[in-house]
């Protein structure tokens, strides 16, 4: 069951998910001004408040560097 209490940054981030569907901590940086550890963290906040986000590995295709990509299923 999901909360009615969100802070204002978690809602912020869950509003920016359902309007785009999927995010990176990256994206979410430059659109959103929240650092990556700051976001994990709305993610895990939405995530306890029954919020579906789901969360897969890519590898950058140059740098091969590991990145998440989170998105939101407003099914669940």
């Amino acid at each position: 069951m999901k909360t009615t209490y969100l802070t204002p940054r978690a809602k912020e981030v869950l509003d920016y998910l359902q309007a785009k569907g999927r995010t990176t901590p990256r994206e979410a940086l430059l659109d959103l001004d929240i650092n990556s550890g700051s976001f994990t963290r709305r993610i895990t906040e939405l995530r306890d408040a029954g919020y579906s986000i789901a969360v897969t590995t890519n590898r950058h295709p140059i740098t091969r560097r590991r990145y998440n990509v989170y998105t939101y299923s407003p099914h669940d």
